[in-house]
């Protein structure tokens, strides 16, 4: 048996499509096309709460997910978000993290705090840290500091002692 066949052995490969109370009026929908996806279409489940290749919820969690809290591969998430690549008005985490207000992974985009190790918001905190204050082994902005500090206060600094 090879290491992956454990986890789809259960259900045998099978789709799974469950909603509960009814299909007409989901609040928690479960659809999955099944571990062999070869020439099968991604199901979407759509409902309060979501999980399947593609949801749509309050609460998703899939393969590419959109809801107020979303965890997945691709997540788009209201107030915030989880996965490989992550959106969100508010909190992401991610791989690849976009948000307005947090954000934390790898490369982490934001408005107001990036924590990563390349991080470009107001305040960055990362390897490379770019933005109003960074803060990091290379940071780039006005202010801030780094091994490599490329920011204002230290061309000011420098300028000072020629003059």
């Amino acid at each position: 048996m090879r290491w992956h066949e454990r986890f789809s052995k259960r259900w045998q490969g099978q789709e799974i499509d469950y909603q509960w109370p009814s299909p007409q009026v989901p609040i928690i929908s479960i659809r999955s096309s099944g571990a062999s996806r070869v020439g099968r279409h991604s199901k979407v489940a759509i409902g309060l709460i979501a999980i399947g290749d593609i949801a749509i919820g309050l609460i998703a969690g899939g393969m590419i997910s959109v809801g107020l809290l979303a965890f997945g591969a691709i997540s788009l998430g209201l107030l915030a978000a989880a996965g490989a690549i992550a959106f969100s008005d508010l909190f992401s985490v991610g791989a690849i993290a976009v948000s307005d207000w947090l954000s934390i992974g790898a490369v982490a985009v934001s408005s107001v705090l990036s924590i990563g190790a390349v991080a470009i918001s107001n305040v960055a905190l990362g390897v490379v840290a770019i933005g109003q204050y960074a803060y990091g082994v290379v940071a780039i902005g006005n202010h801030g500091f780094g091994l490599i500090p490329l920011t204002l206060d230290v061309v000011r600094w420098v300028k000072s002692w020629f003059g």
